[in-house]
Formats: C-alpha cells, structure tokens, sequence
C-alpha cells in the first residue's frame, strides 16, 4: 500500500537509487519519471537528510479513477476535513499535478473552487498559489508556506492502473540550508571542483545502505577535499574519516567543519582528517563505509580532441586502479562503497566510461546493482557539463 510519496529531484534515477538503499526496494516503487511512491510510514522517512528528493507527502486518498472532476470532488471533501483541523488565521493552498491531463489554468480554476467550498463550509479564508506550470516549484512552496501550519499544498499524480493519488506535502527541500552549506562555507576551491551538498548527501547514503547512523559508523573520505561529504555525513550522525593529498585541502577541511560545528550547533562527532595519497591509503582507525569523490581528471570545458581525452582516461583509470587496490587491503569483507568516478559525455547523453568498471571483480569488488535504476542511470551531469560524476556502488568481495 502507498502511504507516502516523494518528488524526485533534477535527476530522478539517482532520487530512486537512494530511496532504494535506503529502505528497501520492496518498499520503493516509481509511479512516474520524478515520481517515487513508499510503502513506508512517512513519519519513518528522515527527509532532511535525502538528496536526491525535493518533496515528501502523506497519501490522504485515493480516486478510483482518472476523471477530474472526481479528483476534484475528493480535493473538495480533503480540504474541508483539513481546514477544521488547522489553528485559526488564512489558510495557504497550492496544488501540484504529475502525468494527469489537466492545464496549469485548470489547476488554478480548481484552487479558486476550492476557496469557495472551503468558505461556504467553514467560513475560513484562503489564500491560493496559482499555477503556472503544473508543479508548483520549491521556492514557491516555501514562500508561501504551503508546509506551514495553515498551509496545504496537494499532490496530484497518476498511477499505471488509472487511479489518481491525493497527497499533502508534509516536507520541502530547505534550499537556503543547501546554499549556506555550499556557499557559506569559509573555504571553497573551485580548482579542485565544488561538490553540491545534495549530491554529497547521495552519494553518503548509496554508500551507507541500511547501516543506520551511530559515531561508531564512520565514513572515510579518502580525497576529501574540503570537506563537503565529511559534513553531509555528519549531519546525518555518522563518524567521518577524511583525508587528502594535499594538507591545504585538510587545513580547509578542519576550518569547514568546524563552522559546520559553531554555525549549526552539530552535536560533536569523532572526526579524523589527515593526509595521505589515496593511492597508498593506510587507515589509522576503523572504516566501515566508504563515500566519495574521486579523482576526477583534467576539467573540460570544451570537447577535448581524441587524444587527450583518451590520456586523460588512462591517468584517471590507473590512478583509480590503484586507489581501489590499495583499499581492498584496509576494509573487512561486505563492506560498502560509494565513488563518484568521472565519466565523459562525447556527444549529448552518451558518455566515455572508465575501463575499470569492467574489471571490477577482478581487482576485489561486486558492484551493487538496483532493483528499479539501471547502473548506466546513476549519472549526474548538466546538459552542457563534459565531465560528469558516475556514481559506483560496491562492495569489497
């Protein structure tokens, strides 16, 4: 039974994978492309520390059909219900729609019905966000306090079977959370790549799975740079273990996480930053995860010719070889990785990957494959970006 659903984020399939390692595939299905619905109590579901999904939502009912002005009748009757249970003041309302064949106007008209029924029934006044998409976007949920105490934001979506789900957003991304963790950091280096907070957050959680967090979880960051991972996993209640090759970028690290500890109150985590080669990596404490950013090779900002990207490959492929190898010696049987390894878009949407990826068995590692996203999906990248981030998820055989 489908009890929650959450809106997946810029690139859905790493969303999914996430949701996946995190509670179970058996507990995770996709209702649409930017859609994943839960068989999982939502009040079970830490949303703050998910990167990969910009909304999460209670499912309140569910129209046997697909005709809107069924839905419409049951948005009707949802909202009343709501509003008697909302302290006193005026009411917010927006409503988000997802594969159903209706017009951002259509939403809008429904929203200004709505205000009339909700009036006529409780006497309460509201205040409607129209549409001009379908979806209304993060920022206009949190403007206008659709997750508020007297706002109600619905999501509407289709299921394969033709029945409509009504959902109510109990949770939107904190996008200003997001910019003062990425930007408001006292050390950034564009040189050595800015990883983004919500990717950070992925990539610790495909690499955690069920593990859940406790200090005595510690991740290692073995190119840890300056430090953004570190602070994701943090802020979930995991250990951190970083270290890097060069000891500015440990020197940034300790300076950015000890704001992250006097910005946000963090609770104080056991943290251990030192330097060291990734490729003769030699732990000096416990790792029972492994989560980064790789060496991601030379930055492109425009397509390199044949013969530098094929050099470029091959320094990153050995040095990544060695890297992995080095590891196998350090972490127990089972234990779980995730790599951001780069991969190279030649041509819109199609990709030069790393040759170890199929030689992965041979040096130490299964990777870990997922039920509802294909390996070849877990990709980040922007339309226009040459060099992406292909995230590997293994485990030391």
């Amino acid at each position: 039974m489908i009890q929650a659903i959450c809106i997946l984020g810029r690139q859905p399939a790493l969303g999914l994978a996430e949701l996946e390692s995190l509670y179970g595939a058996e507990y995770v299905s996709l209702l649409s492309e930017h859609v994943a619905a839960l068989d999982i109590n939502p009040d079970d579901v830490n949303f703050n520390r998910l990167g990969g999904s910009t909304r999460l939502a209670h499912v309140i009912a569910t129209v046997p059909n697909s005709l809107w002005k069924d839905t419409e009748k049951q948005l009707a009757k949802s909202l009343v219900e709501i509003a008697q249970t909302l302290p006193e003041g005026k009411l917010q309302l927006g409503i988000s729609a997802y594969d159903i064949p209706v017009t951002p106007q259509k939403l809008t008209a429904t929203g200004l019905t709505l205000k009339k029924i909700v009036r006529g029934k409780t006497g309460r006044s509201l205040r409607l966000s129209p549409n001009n998409e379908l979806e209304l976007n993060t920022a206009q949920v949190l403007h206008n306090h659709l997750t508020g105490p007297l706002g109600v934001e619905f999501l509407v979506c289709a299921t394969a079977d033709g029945k409509t789900i009504i959902a109510q957003t109990t949770d939107v991304q904190d996008i200003d959370s997001y910019t003062l963790r990425d930007r408001g950091r006292p050390r950034r280096d564009a040189r050595v790549g800015m990883l983004p907070p919500k990717l950070a957050q992925i990539i610790v959680n495909l690499a955690v799975g069920a593990t859940p967090p406790s200090a005595n979880a510690v991740v290692l960051d073995p190119f840890c740079g300056t430090g953004v991972l570190l602070q994701e996993a943090l802020l979930m209640g995991y250990g951190a273990y970083g270290s890097d090759i060069e000891p500015r970028m440990i020197n940034y690290s300790q300076l950015n996480l000890d704001w992250l500890h006097d910005t946000l109150g963090l609770t104080h985590r056991p943290v251990r930053l030192e330097v060291q080669d990734a490729t003769n990596f030699e732990a000096h404490d416990s790792v029972s995860i492994v989560a980064c950013e790789t060496y991601l090779g030379r930055p492109f900002t425009e397509q390199p010719n044949h013969e530098i990207l094929e050099q470029t490959l091959s320094d990153v492929n050995n040095i990544l070889k060695k890297f992995l190898r080095q590891m196998l010696t350090q972490l127990p049987v089972d234990t779980r990785l995730c790599l951001a390894v780069p991969a190279w878009q030649v041509q819109p949407n199609a990709f030069h990957h790393l040759p170890l990826l199929d030689s992965l068995e041979e040096i130490g590692y299964n990777r870990v494959s997922f039920e509802h996203v294909r390996d070849t999906d877990l990709l980040y990248y922007r339309e226009d970006q040459i060099v992406a981030r292909e995230l590997l998820v293994l485990r030391r055989k």
